[in-house]
């Protein structure tokens, strides 16, 4: 079958969504299929992910950073204003040839009703309007244009039977529908989150009948869809009609080689890990700081380790619960780091909204945790698609509630002292590798795809 893949995220960059597709696009051509990827090209990630299939089956396409002019505007109003924003400082300090950072700077820090706020309100506003107005489908659809006239080029010369169109960024997906319109060719979308469904940030009522009409749009015309949970694959399946499949993102056994599940032996304290990225106020460990703060232990007790997480999005919850100096906030880490970084871990951190609407969000770092072999500290919703994952495997402990996570941490400080925690048994992960995922994709493709068209 020949199949090209639209994907923004794509090998060198090293993030979730490119280790994702990367290995889809690997496996797909170990089964024999001719695929192309169309991808962007230098994204603002570490190069450190292997490209693993042939350089010359990647079309990479440039793009253009849309959201470059509100900034460029605000900076422009900031330096039209500068003689109103530097004359508190003037008066203040009598100094009226400061440098343009003690203007700035002193402006900011004496708060005149006139300067610094409205220049935030004017900001804020601008961002927002031009955001929901440009950002259409999403912040990138400044690589449409390029991914277009690549892919254009390509289709004339090669046509494939089925085009696999995934997102985020939902860009990914106007792109194949517009190639799967212009070149007649079948088209498969992936929705690796929601798109008009999603909760963490609902834009404005106009907007959002926007979004619903493109993603109408895009599903109507689409075969059929694949997704990452089945609560969601049954939504879609209500709302559209369309034949739906569940791939998890799986994990690596490749990447476990040669770095085993032994925990933490060498530290007496036990050492909690997360690797990623917190959302303030929805997924972040507020409960698990609380827990730790009720316990009143020392660093050589329990010690929190966080990698590539924004300090900003974690000291102001640290110092709400006075655990500054039993948490650690470290600099992004390659993904081969990542995975010894969890084999040497006691407990690896996963954190989900404690809301309804989180069901179906399955976080891929979950199949990381599940390949590891190390217990799992799940914050959030008791009823969602992980902590079934939890309970049924018996992978680890799952619950919002701070007094519920401090028995459990009694628990496993204890294990910890008295001869360590064990790795989760081999069964825990069975059936959730890359590869069986993939595989359930490849016989779906050829379920719903035949060559030369669509099936039925």
């Amino acid at each position: 079958m020949k199949i090209l893949m639209v994907s923004w995220f794509f090998p060198p960059a090293n993030t979730i969504g490119a280790v994702r597709m990367g290995r889809m696009a690997r496996f797909l051509s170990q089964q024999g299929h001719d695929l192309k990827v169309l991808a962007a090209e230098e994204l603002p990630f570490p190069k450190t992910l292997p490209l693993e299939v042939p350089e010359e089956q990647v079309l990479y396409a440039p793009w253009a950073d849309v959201n470059a002019l509100p900034d460029r505007l605000t900076d422009a109003a900031k330096f039209v204003l500068r003689p109103f924003l530097s004359s508190g400082k003037q008066q203040n300090s009598g100094d009226s040839a400061g440098s343009e950072a003690q203007i700035s700077t002193t402006a900011e820090q004496t708060q005149t009703p006139s300067t610094p706020s409205a220049l935030k309100r004017l900001r804020s506003s601008l961002g927002g309007l031009y955001s929901n107005a440009v950002n259409l489908p999403d912040a990138r659809i400044g690589w449409m244009p390029y991914a277009m006239s690549r892919g254009r080029k390509l289709l004339k010369e090669w046509k494939p039977d089925v085009i696999y169109a995934t997102g985020p960024p939902f860009t990914g997906l106007l792109i194949g529908y517009r190639l799967s319109k212009r070149f007649d060719v079948p088209l498969i979308t992936e929705l690796r989150d929601r798109w008009v469904d999603d909760p963490y940030y609902p834009p404005p009522d106009w907007r959002l009948r926007i979004d619903g009409s493109l993603e109408r749009r895009v599903i109507g015309r689409s075969s059929a869809l694949v997704t990452v949970s089945e609560p969601w694959a049954e939504d879609y399946r209500a709302k559209y009609g369309k034949p739906v499949a569940v791939v998890y993102n799986g994990y690596d056994p490749e990447a476990l080689e040669g770095a085993p599940s032994m925990g933490s032996s060498e530290d007496v304290a036990l050492r909690i890990v997360y690797t990623g990225g917190i959302y303030p106020g929805r997924r972040d460990p507020a409960p698990l700081f609380a827990a730790m703060q009720s316990l009143n232990l020392s660093p050589d007790r329990i010690r929190m380790d966080f990698y590539g997480t924004n300090p900003d999005h974690v000291w102001p919850i640290a110092r709400q619960y006075a655990v500054e100096p039993l948490v650690s906030v470290n600099p992004p880490v390659t993904h081969r780091e990542a995975v010894e970084l969890q084999q040497n871990a006691d407990i690896l951190l996963l954190m989900q909204w404690n809301d309804p609407r989180e069901q179906g969000n399955v976080p891929g770092k979950l199949f990381e945790y599940m390949g590891a072999r190390r217990p799992i500290l799940l914050l959030g919703l008791e009823d969602g698609v992980p902590a079934a994952f939890l309970r049924e495997r018996e992978a680890g402990f799952y619950g919002g509630s701070p007094e519920r996570i401090a028995e459990q941490l009694k628990i496993w400080l204890d294990m910890k002292r008295t001869g360590g925690i064990p790795p989760l048994p081999e069964a825990a992960r069975s059936g959730l590798t890359r590869d069986d995922q993939y595989s359930k994709l490849d016989r779906f493709l050829g379920e719903i795809i035949s060559p030369g068209g669509a099936k039925g």
